[in-house]
Protein backbone atom coordinates (compact mmCIF):
# COMPACT_ATOMS: atom_id res chain seq x y z
CA UNK A 1 0.00 0.00 0.00
CA UNK A 2 3.01 2.22 0.84
CA UNK A 3 4.57 1.83 -2.43
CA UNK A 4 1.33 2.07 -4.33
CA UNK A 5 1.16 5.42 -2.56
CA UNK A 6 4.69 6.78 -3.37
CA UNK A 7 4.05 5.67 -7.10
CA UNK A 8 1.32 7.95 -6.95
CA UNK A 9 2.65 10.48 -5.60
CA UNK A 10 6.18 10.29 -8.33
CA UNK A 11 3.23 9.90 -11.14
CA UNK A 12 1.24 13.20 -10.06
CA UNK A 13 4.42 15.34 -9.52
CA UNK A 14 6.42 13.84 -12.88
CA UNK A 15 2.86 15.38 -15.09
CA UNK A 16 2.53 18.61 -13.03
CA UNK A 17 5.96 19.12 -14.09
CA UNK A 18 5.56 17.99 -17.34
CA UNK A 19 2.60 20.61 -17.62
CA UNK A 20 5.09 23.52 -16.16
CA UNK A 21 7.63 22.70 -18.87
CA UNK A 22 4.32 22.38 -21.70
CA UNK A 23 5.98 18.94 -22.90
CA UNK A 24 3.71 17.00 -25.30
CA UNK A 25 4.16 12.59 -25.40
CA UNK A 26 7.54 11.78 -26.07
CA UNK A 27 9.14 14.79 -23.55
CA UNK A 28 9.74 17.29 -26.26
CA UNK A 29 8.13 20.67 -25.75
CA UNK A 30 4.83 21.96 -27.88
CA UNK A 31 5.86 24.18 -30.76
CA UNK A 32 5.32 27.67 -29.78
CA UNK A 33 5.67 30.93 -32.14
CA UNK A 34 8.01 33.06 -29.44
CA UNK A 35 7.36 35.97 -32.25
CA UNK A 36 5.84 37.71 -35.29
CA UNK A 37 7.44 40.37 -37.36
CA UNK A 38 6.51 41.64 -40.65
CA UNK A 39 7.51 44.11 -43.38
CA UNK A 40 6.97 45.88 -46.62
CA UNK A 41 8.93 47.55 -48.93
CA UNK A 42 7.07 50.34 -50.80
CA UNK A 43 7.72 50.42 -54.73
CA UNK A 44 10.53 53.32 -54.86
CA UNK A 45 8.91 54.86 -58.19
CA UNK A 46 5.97 56.91 -58.52
CA UNK A 47 5.07 54.94 -62.01
CA UNK A 48 2.45 52.11 -61.46
CA UNK A 49 2.07 49.11 -61.82
CA UNK A 50 4.68 47.95 -59.55
CA UNK A 51 6.36 45.78 -57.25
CA UNK A 52 6.25 45.94 -53.25
CA UNK A 53 7.92 43.30 -51.38
CA UNK A 54 6.45 41.56 -48.13
CA UNK A 55 7.79 39.54 -45.47
CA UNK A 56 6.71 38.03 -42.70
CA UNK A 57 9.46 36.74 -40.09
CA UNK A 58 8.11 33.83 -37.62
CA UNK A 59 9.99 32.79 -34.64
CA UNK A 60 9.55 29.63 -32.78
CA UNK A 61 11.40 27.85 -29.48
CA UNK A 62 11.86 25.23 -32.06
CA UNK A 63 11.90 23.57 -35.75
CA UNK A 64 8.45 23.28 -37.03
CA UNK A 65 5.47 24.28 -39.55
CA UNK A 66 3.49 27.23 -38.72
CA UNK A 67 0.27 28.69 -40.36
CA UNK A 68 0.19 32.36 -40.70
CA UNK A 69 -2.41 34.69 -42.02
CA UNK A 70 -1.76 38.00 -43.45
CA UNK A 71 -4.95 40.65 -43.08
CA UNK A 72 -4.95 43.97 -44.72
CA UNK A 73 -6.21 46.58 -42.48
CA UNK A 74 -9.98 47.10 -42.47
CA UNK A 75 -10.26 44.97 -45.67
CA UNK A 76 -9.73 40.78 -46.06
CA UNK A 77 -7.68 38.22 -44.74
CA UNK A 78 -5.53 35.71 -46.92
CA UNK A 79 -4.17 32.42 -46.41
CA UNK A 80 -3.30 30.46 -43.99
CA UNK A 81 0.73 30.20 -45.82
CA UNK A 82 2.56 27.58 -44.29
CA UNK A 83 5.81 28.97 -42.53
CA UNK A 84 8.83 26.35 -41.74
CA UNK A 85 11.04 27.31 -39.16
CA UNK A 86 14.36 25.97 -38.60
CA UNK A 87 17.54 26.31 -36.41
CA UNK A 88 19.16 29.25 -37.17
CA UNK A 89 22.63 28.70 -35.67
CA UNK A 90 22.55 30.28 -32.37
CA UNK A 91 19.66 28.88 -30.38
CA UNK A 92 16.34 30.60 -32.45
CA UNK A 93 14.44 29.16 -35.41
CA UNK A 94 12.63 31.14 -37.84
CA UNK A 95 11.27 30.94 -40.76
CA UNK A 96 10.20 33.67 -43.55
CA UNK A 97 6.84 33.62 -46.03
CA UNK A 98 8.09 36.03 -48.61
CA UNK A 99 5.59 37.89 -51.10
CA UNK A 100 5.89 40.19 -54.28
CA UNK A 101 3.32 42.48 -54.87
CA UNK A 102 2.57 44.00 -57.60
CA UNK A 103 0.30 47.84 -57.27
CA UNK A 104 -1.30 48.85 -60.17
CA UNK A 105 -3.28 52.01 -58.47
CA UNK A 106 -2.12 54.46 -55.68
CA UNK A 107 -3.10 52.89 -52.26
CA UNK A 108 -2.15 53.69 -48.38
CA UNK A 109 -3.35 50.70 -46.44
CA UNK A 110 -1.83 48.42 -43.44
CA UNK A 111 -1.00 45.23 -43.36
CA UNK A 112 -0.76 42.45 -40.34
CA UNK A 113 0.39 38.91 -40.21
CA UNK A 114 -1.02 36.87 -37.36
CA UNK A 115 -0.71 33.12 -35.95
CA UNK A 116 -4.00 32.53 -34.21
CA UNK A 117 -3.05 29.07 -33.26
CA UNK A 118 -0.18 30.56 -31.36
CA UNK A 119 -2.11 33.60 -30.41
CA UNK A 120 0.30 36.31 -31.92
CA UNK A 121 -0.36 39.11 -34.22
CA UNK A 122 2.68 40.87 -36.33
CA UNK A 123 2.83 45.06 -36.03
CA UNK A 124 0.75 46.97 -38.44
CA UNK A 125 3.28 47.86 -41.35
CA UNK A 126 2.17 50.28 -43.76
CA UNK A 127 1.74 50.15 -47.49
CA UNK A 128 2.13 53.13 -49.93
CA UNK A 129 2.43 53.90 -53.59
CA UNK A 130 1.21 57.30 -55.03
CA UNK A 131 1.30 55.64 -58.90
CA UNK A 132 1.50 59.41 -59.79
CA UNK A 133 2.69 57.98 -63.57
CA UNK A 134 0.25 55.52 -64.52
CA UNK A 135 1.41 52.81 -67.01
CA UNK A 136 -2.25 50.71 -67.44
CA UNK A 137 -2.76 47.46 -65.57
CA UNK A 138 -6.09 46.68 -63.21
CA UNK A 139 -6.27 45.89 -59.81
CA UNK A 140 -5.19 47.10 -57.14
CA UNK A 141 -2.80 44.11 -55.90
CA UNK A 142 -1.89 41.17 -58.13
CA UNK A 143 0.32 38.18 -57.37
Amino acid sequence: MKATFIAAIAIAVTAGNAQALDLQQGGSPKLKVTKLQMGIKSPTTNACPADAELKAWVFTNKEGSVPIYIARNGGGVAGPYVVQTKATGNGTFMGVYSRTLTIHQAIDTQYRASAPNHKKLSNWVPLKASCKIGLGGGGILQN
